[in-house]
């Protein structure tokens, strides 16, 4: 663990009341000011920040944040909690940096052997429909989001489902913001959005996000964290003018369950969901999802990922993924 790390948790465990500790690792340390578009900036020399994705850090921050703004207000409650919101941009980016100096061919496969190194499960199952908005006609998912870590029964420092990743299931790349954004001369975040093209705003729309509320997924939440997602995750603040203007121009799918086209690809299959789908003719894919979300509305039945689906059904039979 870097110095600079260890020196932010020992700021998250001192005694101070949660919003003074979280103002003085924003204030303080990061140097974090809104600039004339809404856009959180921070020290430049942050940018290239690494921190393992199971450091104490990212735990103790939640915590801090879930004990700060525990009222339906969430973090529209002060000017911190809009910094806050903006920040955890920036969590994504310390976790996404270490990840990607890690050994592998790919993002994905770079993130399996890290959760292989220490011995972590993967959460492959919650949606990511916000993750796969689009700016035309939709067609099928493009990207799969993974959660870090699946579970947890910790009633303090809870990690379950805090960091996650947004991954292209054809080419096993990262998809976030952070591929996006320029550096202007003084080593800040170009913030302006003119500066942007709509096709380079598509990762902007559809990039991670850090979790500060525990979401639900497909497991047991304590009374106590419900509706902590709801209410520091969901209920936002103000983005900025950057995030703005991606998400008005790429939109997000509706499921099928409310009329819409989209379900999840990769569920319960998880590594075999995303085999599987690669394995399918791009000219194919379209005609088997339309398949695949017709048979889901239909039967009523649980979505158990796309290798499930292929597998039990005669036709498709030959793109399943056994092992």
């Amino acid at each position: 663990m870097n110095e600079k790390v260890k020196q932010l948790i020992e700021i998250l465990n001192t005694n101070l009341p949660p919003k003074q500790r979280l103002q003085r690792v924003i204030n303080d340390e990061f140097h974090a000011e809104f600039d004339q578009y809404g856009f959180l900036q921070i020290g430049p020399a942050y940018l290239d920040l690494e921190i393992i994705p199971v450091s104490p850090f990212f735990a103790a921050f939640r915590q801090l944040v879930i004990d700060a703004y525990q009222t339906p207000k969430g973090l529209k409650e002060d000017e911190l909690g809009r910094k806050l919101h903006l920040f955890r941009s920036y969590l994504d980016l310390f976790y996404l940096n270490y990840i990607r100096q890690y050994p592998g061919k790919t993002d994905f496969q770079r993130l399996l052997n890290f959760a292989q190194e220490h011995r972590l499960r993967l959460d492959y199952e919650t949606d990511s429909g916000y993750h796969n908005r689009i700016q035309n006609q939709y067609r099928y998912p493009k990207n799969m989001k993974i959660q870090l870590t699946r579970n947890s029964w910790r009633l303090h420092h809870n990690p379950a489902r805090m960091i996650e990743f947004i991954i292209n299931i054809d080419n096993e790349e990262f998809v976030s913001e952070w591929n996006t954004y320029k550096l202007t001369e003084t080593g800040r975040i170009d913030s302006d959005p003119t500066n942007y093209s709509v096709k380079e705003l598509e990762a902007v729309a559809n990039t991670e996000s850090f979790n500060y509320g525990i979401p639900h997924g497909n497991y047991f939440v304590y009374p106590r964290f419900q509706k902590t997602h709801r209410y520091l995750d969901v209920q936002q603040p103000r983005d900025n003018a950057l995030r703005q203007r991606a998400k008005k121009l790429y939109r997000a799918p509706k499921s099928y369950r409310v009329g819409g086209k989209f379900t999840d690809l990769i569920r319960a299959g998880k590594i075999k969901d995303v085999k599987a789908w690669q394995r399918i003719p791009r000219n194919y894919r379209e005609k088997i999802y339309g398949s695949f979300i017709a048979h889901l509305a239909q039967s009523g039945t649980a979505n158990w990922g796309i290798n499930y689906y292929l597998g039990s059904t005669m036709r498709y039979q030959k793109y399943c993924v056994e092992s």
